[in-house]
């Protein structure tokens, strides 16, 4: 029998140990724990991290389907037993009153039906300094940059709360290896009738790791046009605004590319428009 509160914190990884380590120990410092902590470990050699796990005695640890980060979120949610669920990236920390904090919010709104997503802030700590990341809707192209004005269709996800009846009818995109993977759940929760409230207590500090980030770099652009065209097309139901989209995206990403990059950026425009495609044919196979 869950209680009125239990929170289970979803941490995904890849290869990314010390990273891993430094965000175990971040939650382990909590002044209240979440009911559950989920490795999903989709990294190449399971052992190193299975071990880092067992060191860290609260921890529940899984090998990850390793095909990406929205399979690997769906990974958690299937053995996930909290009312409520938190993701965070491997390069992430939490403050020590984090879990306490979203406790208190939800107890603000615990008699709403259905009960919304909390979202909050990340602090994203670079070479050049601490950057505020804050969610922003996603404009026409599907760039996160329209203020929200009060009505927020999206959250940083390293920085949300979601119920866990959300995931009865929606899971992550297994087609998003990497990127885009949070504003389409947003837009799915808020299609379904879910609202994201925000608030700045929720927050969280980011360490972007460099190990993977090459890789996933090549992924953002092909994510962010497929999971807008779906938006569009699923979404709003409007098949027309979708046409329009997945022509005119390629190619105001090859201009964009080309003037930034040359012959280059022309050839990575053509790869990352070939794999949105390639996500789109692959979702409606797997919706046939």
């Amino acid at each position: 029998m869950q209680s009125d509160f239990s929170l289970t914190l979803c941490i995904c990884t890849r290869n990314r140990a010390d990273d891993l380590s430094r965000c175990l120990e971040s939650v382990q410092s909590s002044t209240r724990m979440p009911e559950q902590v989920i490795v999903s470990d989709d990294g190449d050699d399971g052992k190193t991290v299975e071990a880092l796990a067992a060191s860290f005695t609260f921890v529940q640890y899984q090998r990850g389907p390793r095909i990406g980060l929205g399979a690997n979120r769906n990974a958690c949610i299937a053995i996930a037993t909290g009312r409520y669920l938190a993701f965070i990236d491997d390069d992430v920390t939490i403050p020590a009153t984090y879990v306490q904090a979203a406790f208190d919010l939800i107890q603000q709104h615990v008699n709403a039906s259905p009960m919304p997503i909390l979202g909050g802030i990340e602090y994203k700590h670079t070479s050049a300094g601490t950057i505020l990341i804050e969610p922003g809707n996603a404009d026409f192209w599907g760039f996160q940059r329209l203020p929200p004005n009060g009505v927020y269709r999206s959250m940083v996800i390293n920085a949300a709360i979601f119920p866990a009846t959300l995931f009865e009818v929606a899971l992550f995109d297994s087609q998003l290896r990497y990127g885009s993977e949070e504003i389409d759940m947003a837009r799915h929760a808020v299609a379904l009738g879910y609202t994201i409230l925000f608030d700045r207590s929720l927050h969280v500090d980011h360490y972007p790791s460099e190990i993977n980030r090459a890789e996933y770099a090549a992924l953002v652009d092909a994510s962010r046009m497929y999971a807008t065209a779906k938006a569009y097309w699923c979404y709003q139901r409007r098949p027309i605004k979708a046409i329009v989209f997945s022509i005119l995206a390629p190619i105001k990403l090859s201009i964009a590319l080309g003037r930034r990059r040359g012959l280059a950026g022309l050839r990575s425009s053509l790869t990352s428009t070939t794999t949105a495609f390639q996500y789109a044919r692959r979702a409606m196979g797997h919706s046939a």
